[in-house]
């Protein structure tokens, strides 16, 4: 399957004064740089009811088309493995 800059896009869940969104996001900045291909943009679920209600004891959720990569705590190696397989 050709990758495409569409599918070659995460989603990070989040919410303002979780620490461990911002670690995840810092670490997903990191990840990235060896994966420039990929991109995120990082959506605060405070802004939206029904991802609130679908992330709110899972927050940072790492997503792409729908499916969670990672949630909670983020590991690098992790989230570098996950990257990996959907090259």
């Amino acid at each position: 399957m050709m990758r495409t800059k569409e599918n070659m896009h995460l989603t990070l869940y989040s919410r303002p004064g979780c620490t461990l969104c911002e670690e995840a996001a810092i670490l997903l900045d990191f990840v990235l740089d060896e994966f420039p291909e990929w991109t995120f943009e990082e959506i605060n679920i405070d802004n939206d009811a029904a991802l609130s209600l679908k992330y709110l004891y899972e927050i940072p959720v790492l997503a792409h088309q729908n499916e969670i990569l990672s949630y909670g705590k983020f590991e690098t190696e992790a989230v570098r493995n996950r990257l990996l397989e959907k090259r």
